[in-house]
């Protein structure tokens, strides 16, 4: 039984009694057509900076909706797609129909951009470095280059390459700090944390379905951080919340950041072994990255180890593209993990094409990666400047000058949200954790650097607001938990968590399946209890130490010809999700 005792613990930082003047959001405008975005319609919402304090300014959200298919419409869900820094605006048109499809189309789906993400919301994406600085500004640095290491990072030559950074980006991590405060970001950068995005959600309820009306809520991923401050700062607000492809809230709030990213790629390893397995099943004839028939899911990792030992003699220098073909390929590799339902174009596409970049070394091969890298993993879909208002537009077009690329937006969302930092944290002691994660955690995946965790120490402001806990609120209704079985961001185990923490008032659902959330691998065992639940409350009886199991349809491939319920199974023989 979780105890209720505690009160919750909202952070207010740096406010004087003349300031606390409460700010609420104001009125969406009118929905307009999008035609970039297919069906689906466009309105803006003008949000405080500070809820607590009214003199800190107005921002804006760009706002989405998807239409409910079916004839009898019974509500708006509210949608986060994670992150930080996905676009609300390119998943639903993406996603939208995945989403539909498993809450039977009744129910309009409402999405963001976020404060912080894109050039369409005000405050946007956070740039600190202009572009034509950025490669000189991390030239010399792992920053630049990646880090060289192989299997479980015992080699002396590649440890002291690492430590001899640690003093060169104690440095670079604090100018970094420095110039994002004195960037195009400096006056807004504090207000882009979490506890604001959790109030503009409440906002837009207000606005589009009612003052104080219930809240039906989905969150995927970081989406579900923002999930879990929600119910518990606005309990009685609740109303259908889902928490998809959990982040656990409770090691957000009590954690070093940098401390997180084991969390992250807990189950990357078990996630990889299936995408191997799967591609062995297929054979070269429909997965190009398997040697030979009838070989195996080791066969298939010792193709790409290949290829990740050819990359670290052949490097392309720092003022190339592709600045390491190791930390390209890296990526590639565990971007590939996300979408089960695109494996079959990575191991044909994608990391093909990543090996032959390798194998040729070349200018061109590798700006083509590049570029496909880009338009395949992170689609984006643009709004043209004629649908900004314009002081948005003219924010925008100033930037336009000086800062497109390289946002930091992830970085400044989850360090905003962070526990303070602790003095004794430098470059070296997140050093001695990266390198006990990658021989510990996952040594496929465990040095793709840097993440933004690891970056928190140095980062110069926390948001003036914070919810820190406890997370064990009693809710006006039950909350949904799903996790799924192989995640690769987001572990079983972070979910299972979560719903130990939520007890009573939350049910928790094991989705067999690979993938990051849900959705990208279809249930209609979690489809019905999705609908479930949306209809009148009803949850199965799933607990986090017996959860409601439910496997993926028998008719969904990996790989044509190979059923993901096949693959589920042989990895399942040698499960190492429930690892600590």
């Amino acid at each position: 039984m979780k105890s209720k005792a505690g009160a919750a613990t909202l952070a207010v930082v740096g406010l004087t009694g003349q300031m606390m003047m409460a700010a609420r959001a104001g009125s969406i405008s009118a929905w307009a057509p999008c035609p970039q975005f297919g069906d689906l319609s466009c309105a803006y919402l003008d949000v405080p900076l500070d809820y607590h304090n009214a003199s800190a300014g107005n921002g804006q959200l760009l706002v989405v909706k998807a239409n409910a298919t079916a004839a009898e419409r019974k509500g708006t869900i509210f949608l986060n797609p994670g992150g930080p820094g996905v676009s609300g605006l390119s998943t639903l048109a993406t996603d939208g129909d995945a989403l539909m499809n498993r809450t039977g189309g009744a129910y309009d789906f409402v999405s963001w951009d976020p404060r912080g993400v894109g050039p369409y919301t005000y405050p946007g994406n956070v740039y600190c470095i202009p572009d034509d600085e950025f490669a000189s500004f991390w030239n010399g640095t792992i920053e630049g280059t990646g880090i060289n290491e192989l299997g479980d990072f015992t080699n002396q030559t590649d440890l002291r390459a690492l430590y001899s950074q640690a003093p060169v980006l104690d440095e670079k991590w604090r100018e970094l700090g420095e110039r994002c405060l004195a960037g195009p970001n400096a006056t807004t950068l504090g207000y882009i944390g979490t506890a604001a995005t959790v109030r503009d959600l409440v906002g837009l309820a207000d606005a589009i379905v009612g003052e104080n009306s219930t809240i039906d809520y989905w969150g995927l991923s970081y989406g579900t951080l923002v999930g879990a401050w929600f119910i518990n700062m606005f309990p009685d607000r609740v109303g259908r919340v889902i928490l998809d492809g959990v982040l656990d809230a409770t090691r957000v709030a009590s954690t070093q950041s940098y401390q997180l990213w084991r969390d992250q790629v807990g189950a990357a390893e078990d996630a990889y072994t299936g995408l191997a397995t799967a591609c062995a099943l297929a054979g070269p004839d429909n997965c190009k990255l398997a040697p030979s028939a009838n070989g195996t899911a080791q066969d298939v990792v010792d193709v790409l180890n290949d290829a990740i030992k050819a990359s670290l003699p052949r490097q392309l220098g720092h003022d190339h593209p592709v600045q390491n073909l190791l930390t390209i390929l890296r990526a590639t590799m565990y971007s590939s993990l996300y979408q089960p339902q695109l494996w079959a174009q990575y191991g044909n596409e994608l990391l093909p094409q990543a090996i032959a970049t390798i194998q040729n070394s070349t200018a061109d091969s590798a700006s083509s990666l590049t570029k496909y890298v880009v338009s395949t993993v992170a689609p984006t879909l643009p709004l043209p400047s004629s649908h900004l208002p314009n002081e948005i537009a003219i924010v925008q077009r100033r930037r336009d000058a000086v800062y497109t690329q390289n946002s930091y937006t992830e970085v400044a969302v989850v360090c905003a949200d962070s526990v303070d930092a602790d003095p004794s944290v430098n470059t070296t002691v997140v050093f001695d954790d990266l390198v006990d994660v990658i021989r510990t955690v996952s040594p496929s995946f465990g040095a793709l650097f840097p993440v933004p965790w690891q970056r928190c120490s140095y980062w110069p402001v926390r948001a003036p607001e914070r919810f820190q806990g406890p997370f064990n609120g009693t809710f006006a209704h039950r909350v949904l938990v799903i996790g799924n079985a192989y995640d690769n961001a987001t572990p079983f185990k972070e979910a299972a968590h979560m719903a130990e923490v939520l007890g009573d008032q939350a049910a928790l659902v094991k989705q067999n399946s690979f993938g990051h959330t849900s959705i990208y691998q279809y249930s209609t065992c979690v489809a019905d209890i999705i609908k479930a639940y949306l209809q009148d409350g009803t949850l199965p009886s799933g607990t986090s130490s017996n959860p409601t199991v439910c496997d993926i349809d028998d008719d969904v491939e990996l790989f044509p010809g190979v059923k993901a319920v096949d693959v589920i199974a042989q990895v399942g023989a040698t499960d190492l999700s429930a690892r600590d």
